[in-house]
């Protein structure tokens, strides 16, 4: 709201200062001369001598410790009259009106007014003249909610305190605070909410005002939307000079008096444009807060889209595709479903949100594999030099990375498979451009690199890890190595050694892949034969000597090639690969179980917070179900070719298949295994990070958005219905692994249930 100038009130305003001079005869005249001064002729028409003696009391006891003063007159056990008067303060209406929401309250009537105060006034600044406000609500609240003393009391204090916060210029603080509050009232609201779009009608007038454009809104009533309206103003300094608000029948009508914060009205026809775009949209998207596993978050970011989508409007682009039906829903489950989505796409690549919105029926598909590498090749074709091609690569993945991502939060009834493959096929054909890019680039500088027999040499990517087993989800990176035929020198005029062309390969293959660290799809070559301290790239003949009997690789390596699978470049050289995979992987030497034991219990000891559970790597985390399956699967592969594939589950389908897991067991293990990786998407959905997989308490704010994203909706019982699940599975995951490996009894297994339990909660 902003102070503004008025010329003197009529003479006949005389008697009814002198009556309301009489009404409260300790208030200092120069209160109610201002007040008389100042305020306009709707002011004095809508309330009576004793009406407006109220309110010059209240104005009198606004000081700098008391920001606000608050007057409620009960109209009914359902209803009440709320009078607020405190200094103006740049978006206080929008924290005045977020926190009626939050308390239950739904406006039914009201009137905002604002007002210039002179410089006898005292201020939270000193002297200095400042503006003061009166607003006027009739609310009503719930009957198990009552809005009585005690509650009054509350809202008092806590508009103190957040007018406070807005004195000190911490307004995104102060809205924060109110958020959750919004949107935990929202939820207990007993509101009908459809997948349409509803009529709203907007009238934009410059000519009823001399100062102010008013806006005229006719709608449905929504939850929280003046909260979010203003605040949205705010962001486009626009300010919010007096409100009329009434609704009969579950339709309001709302009347703005705005203006630019610079001054004057918005009369252009880009601002008003804005400005019709900016109503329509919070109007229809706070009808949809519900649907949104974090409300608040979709709040927040919702703010920050409209801002950009109001400058397209003020440019005239046409954005005709948000009123398709479920475009906003499917907004406001997007923006309220993960922070580092929005970091990394709707801020960082608006341009990639935009297109998949506006076709969300095309973005719903599922593409092929070969589908995805036609697209990609066609987007190519118009790159013709490095950078553009590096651009077009990274655009793509990008685009259908958030399209795969989208598809599954809309769809969350999608099995866990479907997700995986759909990553994984994108990975793949991503991993396969690049490379094949590096490649033209290469040689068009080194010629063909050639074997010492003249032959062409070849190179080919594998996945380990999630992406061997074709188990990716949200923020998963890639596991990459790379393997060239062997050894020789390149055929063009610079000519270089292979294993130098092969180094020079992988440097430019990672340079064309752009992802945020610990994102989605980094590429992470770690796993290569001698680590970080062995080349880029590995010869065929290397790659055989590491991976022999008696060879360098220590035991846990055997055990991590179990997930290696060809990926991309030469189909024949991955043959041959994955043979020298399965020879030493699942020879007939023996694995050394105690070793890996041990390790298993160093991740433990060494990567789990005394106190947390991370749900990879603490007991009964996914590492024991993936262990347990790997353990076996090199226990026994050698006489059950079955077990030789790098997918989790697969391999353990074969090893119940064979009876080494008995059907409950089976069952067990395999219900823990989905859950935890639906649990680990989650985590990683809210986080953007693929490391930090630690629980939030049980009793956080997180924990509760964590549930939402999981599916568990069910009020109060979702946050300790979700710890339960949580520790049934881990202990379950936990059980078999130290029952199999540990040879830990049922005591033991009902002892390392108990300590998840607790932990949980």
């Amino acid at each position: 709201m902003q102070s503004a100038s008025k010329t003197a009130p009529l003479p006949n305003y005389q008697f009814l200062r002198q009556e309301v001079a009489q009404c409260c005869p300790d208030v200092p005249l120069q209160v109610i001369d201002e007040l008389f001064a100042q305020l306009d002729a709707e002011y004095f028409a809508s309330f009576p001598a004793p009406e407006i003696a109220t309110h010059v009391q209240l104005l009198a006891a606004v000081d700098e410790q008391h920001p606000v003063q608050v007057h409620v007159v009960p109209r009914s056990t359902s209803s009440t009259d709320m009078v607020l008067v405190a200094y103006d303060l740049f978006g206080e209406f929008s924290i005045i009106t977020g926190l009626m929401a939050a308390y239950g309250l739904n406006i039914r009537e009201g009137q905002v007014f604002s007002y210039h105060c002179g410089p006898g006034r005292t201020t939270p600044w000193g002297t200095t003249p400042g503006g003061l406000i009166v607003d006027v609500f009739t609310v009503e609240y719930a009957a198990e909610r009552p809005f009585d003393d005690t509650m009054q009391a509350a809202f008092t204090a806590q508009l103190t305190h957040l007018l406070h916060l807005l004195r000190q210029g911490q307004q995104q603080e102060a809205r924060a605070s109110l958020n959750y509050q919004i949107i935990d009232t929202v939820r207990t609201t007993p509101q009908a909410f459809s997948a349409h779009l509803f009529p709203v009608e907007i009238a934009i007038d410059n000519e009823t005002s001399t100062d102010w454009t008013v806006v005229d809104i006719h709608a449905d009533d929504t939850p929280a939307f003046l909260y979010s309206l203003s605040n949205a103003l705010a962001m486009r300094d626009i300010y919010i000079y007096r409100v009329n608000i009434s609704s009969a029948d579950g339709k309001v009508h709302d009347q703005l008096f705005v203006g630019w914060r610079r001054g004057g009205k918005i009369t252009a026809d880009a601002g008003q444009r804005e400005l019709r775009l900016m109503v329509m949209l919070i109007k229809q998207f706070t009808h949809f807060l519900t649907v949104a596993p974090d409300p608040a978050m979709a709040l927040q970011h919702f703010d920050r889209l409209v801002d950009r989508l109001a400058s397209d409007a003020a440019r005239g682009e046409d954005l005709h595709w948000l009123w398709e039906e479920n475009t906003l829903k499917a907004l406001a489950t997007v923006l309220g479903s993960s922070r580092f989505l929005w970091e990394d796409f709707l801020r960082l690549h608006y341009d990639t949100l935009l297109p998949v919105l506006k076709d969300l029926r095309a973005a719903d598909q599922h593409l092929s594999k070969n589908e995805l590498s036609t697209r990609l090749q066609q987007t190519l074709q118009g790159a013709t030099v490095s950078a553009e091609r590096k651009h077009a690569l990274n655009a793509f993945k990008d685009r259908e990375l958030f399209r795969i991502d989208m598809r599954h939060l809309l769809h969350p009834d999608l099995p866990l498979g479907v997700f995986s493959d759909e990553l994984a096929d994108l990975a793949e054909v991503g991993l396969a451009a690049a490379l094949a890019l590096a490649h033209e680039a290469l040689q068009a500088r080194y010629g063909m690199p050639l074997l010492a027999d003249s032959r062409p040499c070849a190179f080919a990517l594998f996945g380990l890890g999630k992406l061997g087993g074709r188990e990716l989800g949200y923020a998963s990176d890639l596991e990459v190595l790379c393997i060239y035929s062997g050894q020789g020198q390149t055929s063009g005029p610079h000519q270089v050694a292979v294993s130098q062309y092969a180094e020079m390969l992988v440097q430019q293959f990672l340079d064309l892949i752009v992802a945020r660290r610990s994102g989605t799809f980094e590429v992470d070559l770690r796993l290569r034969p001698f680590g970080s301290k062995g080349p880029l790239a590995t010869s065929l003949e290397a790659f055989r000597e590491y991976y022999r009997i008696d060879g360098p690789a220590a035991a846990f390596e055997r055990q991590a090639l179990v997930k290696l699978r060809w990926v991309a470049g030469d189909a024949a050289l991955g043959q041959t690969v994955e043979a020298q995979r399965d020879a030493f992987v699942y020879s007939a030497e023996p694995f050394n179980i105690d070793e890996a034991v041990r390790l298993r219990q160093r991740q433990i000891d060494e990567l789990v917070v005394p106190g947390s559970i991370d749900a990879k790597y603490s007991r009964g985390g996914l590492v024991d179900i993936e262990y347990t399956v790997q353990y076996l699967q090199l226990l026994h592969g050698a006489l059950l070719p079955a077990l030789h594939t790098p997918s989790t589950l697969a391999a353990m389908q074969a090893l119940s298949h064979a009876g080494l897991l008995s059907p409950p067991v089976y069952q067990a293990l395999r219900d823990a295994y989905v859950f935890l990786r639906r649990l680990i998407d989650a985590l990683r959905l809210a986080r953007g990070h693929a490391h930090d997989l630690v629980l939030p308490a049980a009793h956080t704010e997180e924990f509760r958005f964590l549930a939402r994203r999981m599916g568990y909706w069910g009020g109060q019982d979702a946050l300790p219905h979700l710890a339960r699940d949580i520790a049934r599975h881990m202990q379950q995951a936990a059980c078999v692994y130290e029952a199999r490996f540990l040879g830990r009894n049922t005591q033991g297994e009902t002892r390392c249930g108990e300590e998840l339990k607790g932990r949980l909660h």
